[in-house]
């Protein structure tokens, strides 16, 4: 292959993985997969200069942005670089007597370093007029970005009014990395193994699928953080160092990077980077490297920057964290959903201080267009504490016996039919105990059955016990008390008090008795569209896949998933040891009544006064429907701040549109 060939081959590959990352939210390549191919392409160009082209990956920031994409695009005001890429420390001091050579300085001047830890997320601009958020960006093509102020604003940690008495830049942009904690994500992992975007592979992938989503409340629920690293165009204050700028980000209420550090030398960024790779398992969220800056903004701007990188940072990567091990077996895992992924069992490894006796192969359609069998030589990579993955097979080695593995035909925990969709395989018998814990969380929630007292621990307590088996068996505690009183943490009230929420709780509404049973695609509020329609659970049962269909907002996939839930002869059993351990929900009257009967509700935006959930809960017990998406059936759209699209929408249908105030006063008079 030539030079010109590779090249080629290389800017592909970088440019699909781009696109992959910065547009669609996902990347089938590692970061350490990703750092390899950029580092090649950059060391061939510098040895084949005649070969560079303008739109090189190199020459340019993220990727070109989708023409027609779901969010509009938006300019930045100042452009939002990348840093460079460094793998190695002679790399790091080739960087620095470049820059002495630039300032002019004596080549053992010491130069005064910000350094910070990098990490691993997905960057953003937020732009701030006089104090308040207007306006959040992605990086995308560096000149501009996409639009996901909405989604930002659901970000926890991320002041939608800086903190302090001002006076205020008149606009400022904040840049900096939204990003996942290792708790975070593992708490979504096990309250949500899969969503519409996939399987959670990793934090970086999941925050980058998570700002695409066009729902904010589906966001909002998303454990995200944003850390700010950075300003781009600023009016109206000045900073004279890199240091100065953390202390104000902070004192405006920003989070930023811990533990930071001021380096005299590149000889203490070389030992601030080293330092850091030794306590990254011990952080509270991914790293990838660190990030050193020349302290002093007046020298920063003497450096200037190339068309791609400033000329005045750099990025320290550690070192990627493989081992080369061998599949010994690949079986199958239940998670609590109900989604059977496959797992590869290795030969014991040490990877990162740890040995690795498994790795994750996510779902049936990545195994199989990964081609990874058993006995295959294999690469895997660990990120943090997450479950190593498979990212290289070692094809030329496999055995000349060697035979693709096909997905399972039943649970492997209950021995249950599995149902395909998509890449994923599913399990929805009720009693799988590998989903037991969940389900009853699940089901125990504040949305569904509304047993305070019924959390993770003690679910867990009861399974751990025997106490509880299955679903029923919560509903038939009563007569065990005594077990109970014996379990570490159970006083006699306490146990009082939760008997007598389970009691409560077996006559709930039809709405939270679906919710809470836990049918796939059935949330809350198709919970509502069904029990309205049905009126009840006897009636739902012998629907037809076409009735279902009959039900504003129910489609293919949602009636496939019900009909096959209520034909399981399994899940028929749980059923009816539900209704003999005395649960029975409530039928629904089917046609609403109250002063709001006939109006259907669309809510958007964000209210002050009280959660959107709050607020369809005040219409629905008044007697109207509420939906998601803007229709000529819809009455009433309530616009809170930030309104976006939908409000455009109901405009030009000419609508009813009422404010937050016009909304309250509505309901004060009924």
């Amino acid at each position: 292959m030539t030079a010109a060939q590779r090249l080629a081959e290389l800017r592909d590959s970088i440019r699909l993985a781009d696109d992959q990352y910065y547009n669609r939210g996902h990347s089938d390549l590692t970061d350490t997969e990703y750092d390899i191919l950029f580092v090649e392409l950059r060391k061939l160009e510098a040895a084949h200069p005649e070969l560079v082209t303008a739109d090189s990956p190199t020459q340019r920031v993220g990727a070109p942005l989708t023409k027609g994409g779901t969010f509009p695009t938006v300019p930045h005001l100042a452009p939002m670089g990348s840093i460079e890429s460094l793998m190695a420390a002679e790399e790091v001091r080739d960087f620095d007597e470049r820059v002495h050579r630039l300032l002019e300085l004596p080549a053992d001047a010491p130069l005064r370093w910000s350094c910070e830890p990098k990490l691993d997320g997905t960057s953003a601009n937020l732009l701030y007029e006089h104090g308040t958020f207007v306006r959040g960006l992605s990086r995308g093509d560096g000149s501009q970005g996409e639009d996901l102020t909405r989604n930002l604003r659901t970000i926890r940690n991320l002041p939608l009014q800086l903190a302090g008495p001002g006076p205020f830049p008149a606009r400022i942009e904040i840049r900096g990395e939204v990003i996942m904690s290792r708790r975070g994500f593992r708490a979504l992992q096990e309250r949500e193994e899969t969503s519409s975007e996939g399987t959670f592979r990793n934090a970086r992938n999941t925050v980058a699928g998570t700002l695409k989503l066009l729902d904010p409340r589906v966001v909002k629920r998303r454990p995200l953080d944003f850390i700010a690293f950075a300003i781009g165009h600023v009016e109206g204050i000045d900073f004279a160092t890199h240091q100065e700028l953390r202390q104000q980000l902070a004192a405006w209420s920003f989070q930023v990077a811990e533990p930071a550090r001021v380096a005299n030398g590149i000889a203490e960024v070389l030992a601030y980077r080293d330092e850091l790779e030794q306590q990254r398992d011990e952080l509270p969220y991914e790293l990838d490297g660190t990030v050193a800056k020349i302290d002093s903004l007046e020298l920063q701007a003497r450096l200037g920057r190339t068309s791609r990188t400033p000329r005045w940072a750099l990025a320290y990567k550690f070192a990627p964290r493989l081992a080369t091990t061998r599949v010994v077996k690949i079986g199958a895992q239940v998670g609590r959903t109900g989604a059977v992924t496959p797992v590869a069992h290795l030969e014991p490894t040490e990877l990162a201080g740890v040995t690795v006796r498994n790795a994750s192969l996510h779902n049936w359609g990545l195994l199989a267009e990964r081609d990874v069998r058993e006995g295959d030589e294999v690469e895997i990579q660990r990120a943090g504490d997450v479950i190593p993955e498979v990212v290289r097979v070692f094809t030329e080695r496999r055995p000349a016996n060697s035979v693709p593995t096909a997905p399972p035909t039943q649970c492997p925990s209950c021995g249950g039919e599995l149902h395909l969709e998509g890449k994923f395989l599913y399990c929805i018998d009720l009693d799988c105990q590998d989903q037991l814990v969940g389900r009853i969380v699940h089901l125990a929630g504040r949305r569904a059955f509304d047993i305070e007292g019924l959390g993770p621990k003690q679910v867990e307590q009861l399974v751990q016990a025997g106490l509880v088996k299955s679903l029923e068996d919560v509903f038939t505690l009563a007569p065990k008390q005594a077990q109970l009183l014996e379990l570490e943490r159970w006083g006699a009230r306490s146990t009082q008090n939760l008997l007598a929420q389970i009691e409560r709780s077996k006559t709930p509404t039809l709405a939270r008795f679906l919710n809470g049973i836990g049918i796939r695609h059935v949330g809350e509020s198709t919970a509502k569209d069904l029990a309205n329609h049905f009126g009840s659970l006897e009636r739902l049962q012998s629907s037809t896949a076409e009735q279902l269909m009959a039900v504003d907002g129910v489609g293919e996939e949602v009636a496939a998933a019900v009909t096959e839930f209520f034909g399981s002869v399994k899940n028929q059993a749980t059923l009816q040891s539900l209704a003999a351990a005395g649960v029975k929900p409530q039928e629904s009257a089917g046609i609403p009544e109250g002063p709001l009967v006939g109006r259907v509700f669309v809510f958007t935006g964000g209210l002050t006064t009280m959660s959107r959930d709050e607020a369809k809960e005040k219409v629905e017990a008044l007697g109207a429907s509420t939906v998601g998406s803007i229709s000529k059936k819809v009455t009433d759209v309530v616009a809170g701040e930030d309104a976006g699209s939908k409000l455009e929408k109901a405009t030009k249908l000419g609508l009813r549109i009422l404010d937050e105030a016009a909304f309250q006063a509505m309901l004060n008079s009924l």
